[in-house]
């Protein structure tokens, strides 16, 4: 067990949580300045959006949480240092990264960079074999994508659904619209008018 206080209050403990599924958060050492930067690191890890960037094990937090709690009370601040040290978990973890697709990423998001500063469409197509690895390429934008600046959708063409018109694209709404179909009507009204004025805007 873990004695000892640290040069930091919150009136409001949730203050710090974050839904790391929607939207990136904020340093917990940008909103309390007085915090030291790692602990706000170890807090970080702790809600990483990706598990493999997470701690593995329970052991590995406390060792981080007594470093910084022995360097507080011996010279009143914590020096940074590299988190995780002792956070040796008992099985191997296949990390879920994309190797070798540096290069096709960087196309992609270059692509959308464009599309946002200058506000006309492109459209970019990614093609290969079978099992080449297209999809884990397409879904490696979700990250860098969503979390800033968006909405993330996606469909696949498959060759057994070939005489479905449209499939892909339902597909592809589908994985759009279910999310926000459990927003308040407030806020689905706001996206019910946005998606009508992108998809018709010459509608009046």
């Amino acid at each position: 067990m873990l004695t000892g206080s640290l040069p930091f209050t919150a009136s409001d403990p949730m203050e710090w949580v974050h839904c790391h599924i929607a939207r990136h958060p904020v340093a917990p050492h940008e909103r309390m300045k007085n915090l030291p930067s790692s602990l706000s690191a170890i807090v970080m890890k702790l809600i990483a959006k990706t598990p493999e960037e997470r701690y593995q094990t329970a052991s590995g937090v406390e060792s981080d949480l007594r470093r910084c709690l022995g360097e507080w009370e011996a010279q009143r601040c914590v020096a940074e240092f590299p988190l995780g040290k002792h956070d040796i978990p008992d099985r191997l973890l296949i990390p879920e990264k994309l190797y070798g697709r540096a290069s096709e990423i960087e196309a992609l998001l270059s692509a959308f960079d464009r599309i946002v500063a200058g506000g006309l469409p492109e459209l970019v197509l990614v093609s290969g074999y079978s099992g080449i690895g297209k999809s884990s390429v397409v879904n490696e934008l979700h990250k860098p994508l969503v979390l800033p600046r968006g909405l993330f959708a996606s469909g696949k063409f498959d060759q057994y659904k070939s005489d479905i018109p449209y499939a892909t694209l339902a597909k592809a709404f589908q994985s759009l619209i279910r999310p926000l179909l459990s927003k308040s009507e407030e806020e689905l009204s706001k996206w019910r008018d946005a998606l009508h004025e992108a998809l018709d805007p010459t509608d009046s």
